[in-house]
């Protein structure tokens, strides 16, 4: 008859006495278990697999579950670095910054898996009590080498307390089970987290916050990750950069980490509320279904970018979901003192650019609060008697400031001061200039795309200005509540400009025109919403940005472009990523033969093969120089030679010019080695204001595998970035350069 597990009076979470049982001549200490909290995490969204919290989450989570013993209530604890929150009367763990199905946490002792598995299950809590209680008893009494039937049908071999196996899915067994060939292998039985690789935890102190947005489609590289697991994936790599390139200023406590938070864009364009998806499934073939899915999943983002209806989603959304996780972030870390970073992937990065390019120069918003976003929902007349009330004296100040801005000031904005002599010379003013046509200007001798940003900045200054007329009109008309002071008013006055009188996000469906805009001919004239904060750098990954701008019409952004808020730009690229472009030849041509920084190995200097190809080709430069050299010498000697025995007697004119040129020939060889030397020394390069003056294109080393084919790891190269060491260890070097911190030499 098999024995059934009956309960034993033994709390194995108190400190119980030291109890020895000698088993094959080993004496085995009975210690309580230690107990450790898991959660349920969903992978490729068809299978789940139990991870372990870090030690310093699931010491605050056993905290919780004990204080509930004294005085049960409903507890959260934040976990994950804050990006979490666990419900310990619930069991549930909840996802705080974007949507994610609660799943399942559980508090741990024993664990099971299959002979080939890699991966420990835990039991459930009940059951492991009632585990622990038995292995407790079995230890005090010696009883070894029975099985053991628990109420839920689970039946478990306690052959030694080293050895211990599940049965459950195994039929009829007893106490001298033996698995022969051919049968079902039982399940191996583990006790404690020994073995586990738990970390220690995340540091409580943020020192940056960086955003990062995806690019095109839902998956972000081509293990079909999702936005939010590669950049849990990204984050765990800064730990890891941390730790073994700052260990001085980790010791020292200077350094803390650096959150990143996705950015998702794509389910909102492709969700019920713009019904693409729809619209799109009565026009795609039926042939090849998943290859057409594919395409309207993923590739077709970018049509829908250029289109002055998505776009105007994509770009909302976009903003509407950073400020939202700002203000959370700040919600939940109060004492956060650090700046803000912004980074895009692809397409992501040019819609980043867009959204930048488009900030106006006003002072750093502060987040709305929750009275003034009621006040953001009024009626704009209301809103207008609540702002101005007694203030129309600085409501008329303010209106002084949309006079007409000098020709100079507009060829400033629009990067047309090569062409700025030429309006002098007719001695234009503003008001000329709105009275110009295309051939007019075309007359002037301005080319194609000067000429359709001048037009199109004139016709968009008018209609903001005629906008702005009617609501400060309305604003003076309304009476209402006079309390407000004026300070409060001026970012809404722009909030009215960018968003529109409603104080709403544009819809989809918006009204908007497929203009030629600031940014070209490719950029639809929409609203572009401010941002809550100021970045304070901009992580272009496999950008291109460069390729967009140029096919809107726009052949030079000029040495004076810079992004309005954000002083720092970076363009950072794989060597073989067909879809990544250079962004310094659009500030400055002659950077084409200037190629990009090379970002240096994480472990150091350049990568072997790297390093060996550049010293063959400057071997190789050498020796072909020499060669020549020595050819044109012997040359040069022979003719000279052939000269001098032919001058006539008395004549030494000729011998003066054959030693001039010798002469001249050392000195140009001299300065040839010269200037290759201070080639070599590769000496700063200033270039625009974009990042400062500083190089903006920096370019990743390709892996020597990856060199043997570039077609062949084209692809691959697009993603390469979520996993790349030397990517986040500049953007960490950078990050904290601003806090005069540096990785240890």
């Amino acid at each position: 008859m098999k024995p059934t597990a009956s309960p034993v009076d033994v709390d194995p979470t108190t400190t119980a006495p030291e109890v020895s049982d000698a088993v094959d001549g080993i004496s085995h200490t009975y210690q309580p278990v230690v107990w450790h909290w898991f959660f349920l995490k969903e992978i490729d969204k068809t299978k789940r697999i139990w991870k372990p919290f870090s030690m310093l989450d699931s010491v605050a989570l056993d905290d919780t579950f004990q204080l509930r013993k004294i005085a049960p209530e409903d507890a959260i604890v934040m976990t994950d670095g804050g990006r979490y929150d666990v419900d310990v009367s619930r069991r549930l763990r909840t996802a705080i910054y974007w949507e994610e199905t609660p799943l399942s946490v559980r508090r741990c002792s024993w664990f099971f898996k299959g002979s080939l598995e890699t991966r420990y299950t835990p039991y459930d809590e009940d059951m492991a009590e009632k585990l622990e209680e038995e292995y407790h008893n079995s230890l005090l009494h010696s009883l070894w080498r029975r099985v053991l039937e628990f109420p839920l049908g689970n039946k478990i071999m306690f052959q030694n307390p080293n050895v211990l196996l599940d049965f459950s899915n195994y039929g009829p067994v007893d106490d001298w089970t033996q698995v022969t060939e051919g049968q079902i292998r039982p399940l191996i039985v583990k006790r404690g987290i020994d073995g586990f690789d738990i970390s220690d935890g995340e540091k409580t102190v943020i020192d940056h916050l960086i955003f990062l947005v995806h690019g095109i489609g839902s998956v972000c590289d081509l293990r079909f990750r999702s936005v939010v697991e590669v950049v849990d994936d990204f984050r765990i790599l800064s730990f890891q950069m941390l730790e073994t390139h700052f260990p001085t200023a980790v010791a020292e406590q200077r350094v803390g980490r650096v959150e990143f938070l996705p950015v998702s864009w794509h389910a909102p364009l492709h969700g019920d509320d713009t019904g693409i998806d729809k619209r799109l499934q009565p026009i795609t073939l039926p042939s090849i279904p998943k290859l057409r899915h594919f395409a309207n999943d993923t590739i077709l983002d970018v049509l829908f970018y250029t289109s002055p209806v998505y776009c105007e989603t994509i770009i909302s959304t976009v903003a509407h979901e950073l400020n939202r996780l700002y203000k959370i972030f700040l919600q939940r870390n109060p004492t956060f003192q650090g700046q803000v970073s912004l980074g895009g992937h692809s397409l992501g990065s040019l819609i980043l650019f867009d959204l930048l390019a488009h900030q106006p120069l006003i002072p750093n918003p502060e987040p709305v609060d929750d009275v003034l976003s009621e006040v953001f929902k009024m009626d704009c007349k209301c809103l207008a008697g609540i702002l101005l009330g007694s203030c129309d004296q600085d409501a008329v100040s303010y209106v002084s400031d949309l006079n007409d801005p000098t020709v100079e000031e507009v060829c400033q904005v629009l990067q047309l001061g090569d062409h700025l002599a030429k309006f002098q010379r007719e001695q234009f003013t503003f008001g000329d200039l709105l009275l110009l046509s295309e051939e007019d200007l075309a007359s002037l001798g301005l080319p194609m795309g000067p000429r359709k940003r001048l037009l199109t900045y004139l016709r968009d200054l008018e209609i903001r200005r005629a906008k702005l007329k009617q609501v400060l009109e309305r604003m003076f008309t309304c009476a209402g509540f006079r309390h407000f002071r004026v300070p409060f008013y001026r970012p809404v006055l722009a909030f009215v400009v960018f968003f529109g009188e409603d104080g709403n996000i544009p819809a989809h469906d918006s009204t908007v025109s497929y203009t030629i805009g600031l940014a070209g001919t490719g950029q639809p004239s929409i609203s572009y919403p401010l941002l809550d904060f100021h970045p304070a750098a901009f992580y272009a990954l496999g950008s291109p940005t460069a390729m967009f701008v140029t096919v809107r019409g726009i052949d030079c952004l000029g040495e004076d472009f810079v992004l309005p808020t954000c002083p720092k730009f970076y363009n950072i690229f794989h060597p073989y990523d067909p879809i990544a472009y250079r962004i310094e030849t659009l500030i400055d041509v002659n950077m084409v033969n200037v190629p990009p920084v090379i970002i240096p190995h994480h472990k150091g200097r350049k990568r072997m093969h790297i390093e060996l190809r550049e010293t063959m080709a400057r071997l190789s430069a050498d020796i072909k120089e020499r060669f020549f050299g020595s050819v044109r010498s012997t040359w040069s000697t022979v003719q000279n030679f052939t000269s001098f025995r032919s001058m006539p007697p008395g004549d030494g004119l000729d011998v003066q010019c054959l030693q001039e040129d010798l002469d001249t020939s050392t000195n140009s060889d001299d300065s040839a080695v010269a200037e290759k030397t201070t080639t070599e020394a590769d000496p700063v390069i200033r270039i625009g204001k974009l990042n400062g003056g500083c190089r903006i294109d920096y370019v990743l080393q390709e892996a020597p595998l990856e060199s043997f084919n570039e077609y062949l790891f084209a692809l691959t190269s697009h993603v390469v970035y979520w996993e790349s060491e030397d990517t986040m260890l500049m953007m960490l070097r950078e990050t904290y350069a601003g806090m005069d911190t540096y990785p240890d030499k």
